[in-house]
């Protein structure tokens, strides 16, 4: 997220192991770790003096901002995020179908006790600053993952299950994951001690991961999509003569693909999950310290239901 800052008055210058039969609820699959934060400030105090316009003549309006004494950043950035959360999430519905007939819920047949997904997620962030206030990304990276949980199933000769029993959900799924958002920010500033500056930003992304999983021989049928939203409010000042910090609180919102449809494979079964996360909503925690105009490192920690932690190193010219 870059920031465009405020002018310096003072100076110019983020299995289920079935035996009987093999059904996996897909991964409740997140997106969150795509944000790969920008929140880089941009020039510091002494650079700003002599900043001129970049060769590309973005970002729009960049060279009237900084002829009027704002630090506009380097409108191109490209970085690396790493990112691993845990949550639990609710089954709302559970439909089997066989030889090709429309499957139906089973979610009363079945107790379907907490189900917990982890996912950890490597991906690469290309972002592009439009405006000195908005900037667009692309996203691309890969998602690996687990879901854990217990069902409890009584006998049903019909669905093959000779007698009661508890059935583990252990399944675990991975695939590329693409995408593209945008973030809006900006700030002021608060004091003259180390240019202390307000920020405020907010993102918006979407992301589509091509599921698979590891046990073969169940098949995905959907292409679960992740929408997530987030808002940060924090502080950034100078911690050197060419490095800065910041820190900031805030929340993120994760909207994913509420069913997913798939079948197991040589076999006539096909299911159908319903799913949604126990909390869509949780808080977020983080800071990161900035090397000049050109990079920063970003680290951000989520608590509440889903507990995150995301790592970012973000080059930008």
């Amino acid at each position: 997220m870059t920031l465009l800052r405020e002018p310096r008055h003072h100076a110019p210058d983020e299995n289920l192991t079935m035996r009987t039969f093999c059904l996996v609820p897909p991964p409740a699959l997140i997106a969150s770790a795509l944000l790969a934060l920008s929140m880089s400030c941009g020039a510091l105090a002494e650079e700003a003096a002599t900043a001129e316009p970049h060769s590309s003549g973005l970002p729009i309006w960049g060279a009237e901002a900084q002829a009027r004494g704002y630090q506009v950043p380097l409108p191109f950035g490209i970085g690396v995020t790493a990112y691993s959360a845990r949550q639990p999430v609710n089954i709302q519905d559970l439909q089997l179908g066989r030889n090709g007939n429309p499957p139906v819920s089973v979610t009363n047949f079945l107790q379907i006790d907490r189900v917990d997904t982890s996912q950890q997620n490597v991906s690469m962030k290309f972002d592009v600053l439009i405006f000195p206030f908005l900037g667009v990304y692309g996203i691309a990276g890969y998602t690996k993952g687990t879901t854990k949980g217990v069902i409890q199933a009584p006998a049903d000769p019909l669905l093959g299950i000779v007698e009661s029993r508890q059935l583990q959900l252990d399944a675990a799924f991975s695939g590329p994951t693409y995408g593209a958002g945008v973030t809006l920010q900006g700030g002021t500033k608060v004091s003259d001690w180390r240019d202390l500056t307000a920020l405020v930003v907010a993102d918006w992304n979407r992301t589509r991961t091509n599921l698979s999983f590891e046990n073969e021989s169940l098949i995905a049928e959907t292409k679960p999509v992740a929408t997530v939203f987030s808002a940060r409010a924090g502080l950034h000042g100078a911690v050197g003569n060419s490095t800065a910090a910041a820190l900031w609180i805030g929340a993120m919102h994760q909207s994913i693909q509420q069913t997913v449809a798939g079948s197991v494979a040589n076999t006539d079964l096909q299911f159908i999950v319903v799913q949604s996360p126990t909390q869509p909503w949780n808080t977020l925690l983080g800071g990161l310290l900035e090397f000049g105009k050109n990079g920063y490192v970003l680290f951000e920690e989520g608590f509440g239901d889903r507990k995150s932690i995301l790592a970012t190193a973000v080059y930008r010219f």
